[in-house]
């Protein structure tokens, strides 16, 4: 976890993030949030009404867990309420970001779910991808919806919103966060010719044995 009280190098990986997610199609215009806890009550995060492929380092702000802005200008996003629930759950996290990727989304708005176990790939990084119940975008009660998934997944579909993913750092969350997209695409485009088939029970108890 980031100790340095120098936040100017955390700043510009939030920036880099933030334009890689743009670039990527993974938001559009001021969508999306991107935060580091630093210490326990203390963190980085993208403002609200700002497009995350143009941020500066100057624009991230520092908060804590009441949201109070302790340096930087502009607003602390609502979404943020959602982070902190994930790291109130999660002590071995240290980032999280949230997104509208395209296919996740379409698969929430289908009922498709990439919980089966379909993908190896996807079975031995994140495992599990539920989604959630629906919750008014920029609300409380979002915090609420993902707090009994996040403690043992590293990445959720939001019902109709969006994509939440955890990590050790903010690359890690990144990375999960290209991998649910990568694997919603495929499922989505496979869809649109069959049902998918699921792996065996022999052929998922040999992933997870890989695992462990």
């Amino acid at each position: 976890m980031p100790t340095s009280k120098n936040y100017d190098k955390y700043k510009k990986i939030i920036c880099k993030i933030g334009k890689k997610m743009y670039q990527n199609g993974f938001i559009s215009s001021t969508d999306g949030n991107i935060s580091i806890r630093l210490k326990k009550n203390l963190f980085l995060c993208t403002p609200s009404n700002v497009c995350k492929g143009e941020l500066q380092s100057n624009q991230i702000i520092l908060t804590n867990n009441k949201c109070e802005i302790l340096e930087g200008k502009g607003h602390v996003s609502s979404e943020f309420y959602t982070h902190l629930s994930a790291y109130e759950e999660r002590q071995d996290i240290s980032a999280v970001i949230h997104a509208h990727p395209v296919y996740s989304i379409v698969l929430s708005l289908t009922n498709i779910s990439l919980c089966p176990p379909v993908l190896p790939e996807l079975i031995m990084t994140l495992g599990e991808i539920p989604t959630t119940d629906y919750a008014t975008p920029g609300s409380k009660e979002g915090a609420d919806i993902i707090k009994p998934w996040i403690k043992n997944h590293n990445a959720l579909i939001l019902k109709s919103h969006g994509v939440i993913t955890v990590g050790k750092d903010l690359n890690q969350a990144y990375s999960y966060l290209e991998r649910v997209e990568h694997s919603s695409k495929i499922i989505f485009l496979a869809h649109l010719i069959c049902t998918p088939d699921i792996l065996s029970k022999e052929q998922y108890s040999k992933l997870i044995n890989k695992i462990h």
